[in-house]
Parts: C-alpha cells; sequence; structure tokens
C-alpha cells in the first residue's frame, strides 16, 4: 500500500507541478489521518521532520476537512486561511492547496493532497484532473491492499501447514514410546505389590493416569489429521445412548467432582453411531467441563430426545459451573488450536464436533460469563422398532 501510493504521489506531482503530493489514510487506533503515500520531494521530507505526516482529526485543518466532508477543496491563499494549521502556513510556508477524497473499496478511506510553495497556483483543470484520477488511486490502492492480504493469508497457512504436520510426526513418533512406557510401569507396579509397597502403588497409579491422558492428547491429534487426509472412518452400529453416557460417566466420576446424570422417561433412546467415536466426543465435552469447573462443583448431564417434524433428535447436554465462554471466544470454541477458557492445546472441541459431524449430528455450545457452559450433542435417533 505504502509503494503504491508512494509512487502515484510522485506522478501527480511529475503532472501536475505541486512542490507535494500526499495520499492521507484514516488510522482508527490513533483517530489521525496518516501520509502513507508522499512523494519523493524536500517538501515532504520537511514535513515528516516537523510531524506533519501524521494529522490528528480533532485538530482540524484542511486535510481534516476534506476527509470529513468528502468534498473538493481548493485555496491558492493557505497562508490568508483561518482554517488551516499553523504548521502548514508557518512551517511549510505553503500558498496553494488541492485536496479531493480518497476512496478505497468503495469506502471513504482518506484523502489526496496537491500543495505547491507558490500562491493561486492550482487551475480549475487541475481540479478536474485530480477528480479523475482519485478513483483511480483507490482502485490501485485496493488491488495492492487485497494483495498484500492475500500475501499474508498465504504465509500465515504456510506456518499453520508446517507447523500442523511437526505436530503429526511428533505424535506419532510419541505413540511408539508410549507401549514400553506402559509395559515398564506394569513391571514396577507388579514389584511394589509383592513387596506391599502402597505409597509406590498410589505413585505408580497417578503416573498411569498421566501416561494415560498423553495417550488421549496423541490419539486427538492423529485424529485430526485422519479428518484432514479424508481417511478418519466410523463403524456404526445401533447403541442405546443413555447406557453409553452411564458408562463414561462412571469412567469419570471421582470424589472432587460430582457427575449426575438425567435420563428422560420413556422409550429408550437409540442412535446409530461408531460407540468408540461417541465415546470419544462426549469424553472429550465431560472433561472439557471438569477441568473448567471448580473444585467440587457439579456437572449436569441430561439425555432425552425430542421431535422435529417427522424425525426424532437425540440429545445430551453437558451443563457445568465454571466461569463460562467469554462472547468473544464462544464463536471460535470449536476451531483448531483454540484453548477457549484456557489450558489443553484446543483439539479436544474441534475433534468432538467433527465426531458429532460425521455422525449427522452437531455439537453446540451455550453460555453466559460467570454462569457456566451448556453443551449439546445431537444426533439422529432411530425408531424404537429400527
Amino acid at each position: 500500500m505504502k509503494a503504491t501510493l508512494s509512487h502515484a504521489s510522485d506522478v501527480i506531482a511529475a503532472v501536475s507541478g505541486a512542490d507535494k503530493v500526499d495520499a492521507f489514510l484514516y488510522d482508527r487506533r490513533r483517530d489521525s489521518l496518516v501520509a502513507v503515500g508522499s512523494s519523493t520531494q524536500p517538501l515532504s521530507a520537511q514535513q515528516r521532520a516537523l510531524g506533519l505526516d501524521v494529522l490528528q482529526i480533532s485538530n482540524g485543518g484542511r486535510v481534516v476537512h476534506v476527509y470529513k466532508t468528502g468534498r473538493t477543496f481548493r485555496n491558492g491563499r493557505v497562508d490568508q486561511d483561518e482554517s488551516e494549521l499553523q504548521g502548514i502556513k508557518e512551517g511549510l510556508r505553503i500558498k496553494s492547496k488541492l485536496g479531493v477524497p480518497l476512496e478505497i473499496g468503495g469506502q471513504r478511506r482518506g484523502m489526496m493532497m496537491l500543495a505547491s510553495l507558490k500562491p493561486e497556483f492550482f487551475s480549475d483543470d487541475d481540479e478536474r484532473f485530480l477528480e479523475t484520477v482519485a478513483p483511480w488511486i483507490g482502485v490501485v490502492a485496493h488491488r495492492a491492499e487485497l494483495a498484500t492480504e492475500i500475501a499474508r493469508n498465504a504465509t500465515e497457512e504456510g506456518r499453520r501447514a508446517g507447523a500442523e504436520e511437526l505436530i503429526t510426526v511428533l505424535a506419532h513418533d510419541l505413540r511408539n514410546y508410549i507401549a514400553p512406557m506402559n509395559m515398564r510401569l506394569n513391571v514396577l507396579r507388579l514389584r511394589a505389590q509383592e513387596d506391599q509397597r502402597e505409597d509406590e502403588l498410589r505413585d505408580l497409579e497417578l503416573l498411569g493416569r498421566s501416561i494415560d491422558r498423553l495417550g488421549e492428547l496423541i490419539t486427538d491429534i492423529l485424529d485430526v489429521s485422519r479428518i484432514d487426509q479424508g481417511v478418519f472412518q466410523i463403524q456404526p452400529r445401533r447403541i442405546e445412548l443413555s447406557g453409553l453416557v452411564r458408562e463414561i460417566v462412571a469412567a469419570f466420576e471421582s470424589a472432587q467432582h460430582s457427575l449426575r446424570v438425567t435420563i428422560q422417561q420413556g422409550d429408550q433412546i437409540h442412535v446409530s453411531g461408531d460407540p468408540g467415536r461417541l465415546r470419544q466426543c462426549l469424553e472429550n465435552v465431560i472433561a472439557n467441563a471438569i477441568q473448567k469447573s471448580p473444585v467440587t462443583g457439579a456437572i449436569n448431564l441430561f439425555v432425552r430426545q425430542r421431535r422435529e417434524g417427522t424425525q426424532r433428535i437425540a440429545m445430551v447436554e453437558v451443563i457445568d459451573e465454571g466461569p463460562g465462554i467469554p462472547a468473544d471466544q464462544i464463536a471460535h470454541i470449536f476451531e483448531r488450536f483454540q484453548t477457549g477458557r484456557a489450558g489443553g492445546v484446543g483439539l479436544g472441541l474441534y475433534l468432538a464436533k467433527r465426531i458429532a459431524k460425521v455422525h449427522g449430528g452437531d455439537l453446540t455450545a451455550e453460555s453466559q460469563p460467570g454462569c457456566g457452559a451448556r453443551f449439546i450433542l445431537s444426533l439422529p435417533a432411530l425408531a424404537p422398532n429400527v
């Protein structure tokens, strides 16, 4: 953008004979108009030295006037203009000015200003010329902006792809170490049992859980890679959903967190799905709820079904008592490497949602900051006689 606008300013300066040409763009962070592109002339260098290449909107002046009104401005006696900045009149000693608004991408983004040290320098022809050329400059600037954005996205995507490939390779390598670790752990556990070393048995149990969690993380990473490659497979069969939920909860229950399951009364709720994958989906959601909940906080699970026209929908709701999800994060909670409410590497919920999608369902989240979070797994339900 800077190179494009500077080149355009040089061309206009050469054609018009102006002593300085600037392309000012509005900078929202500073609430200022900034000379992003300027002609390569001595007066432009002097402008930068005096700090007049950044003009606060609140200070006014003719550059700000053109930007705010969107109208062409021309004055051949700037030194007598009470609305012009003193630095322009006394510091740069500019006598004539010609300015037009600058639109980029269909929006007024700034303005073009021509300046001369001579009074009454710009003519009607100069005004028509600048009004004609300004839209062309806006188009060129917009293309430069798009090219920069495309290049930035390509670089970002390249870095991300490289990082994901590295993570996948590391996951493959790490998985090769887990089996020997578990074998060694079992040997140590047997020795501790024979010698009745209870303290060591407890430590080994904790170590075993840590290795299991590492194994689960590696599985998630490799499953994400399989999804990207289109080789993520499921083996569906008829499942009684409430029974599966009870099995998962039994494996998670601890003294610190109370997991309460409420099953809708009536017929059993059946779905067609891969038991291992649906277990993985719900385990990731419940593990997330446990991680975000306060110590001794309750986690409630509801299993029910509802009708949408002629279709039955099976639902599992997981509600925690954690801090909730900030409003600016909830839209991204299921994206890869989004850690959401902090902690983890941000793959569990992404993978859980993809598993739900593969089964023809969905996983959504609702939350009010400070009031916990509610995750809803929805799946097509089977009729009782199917």
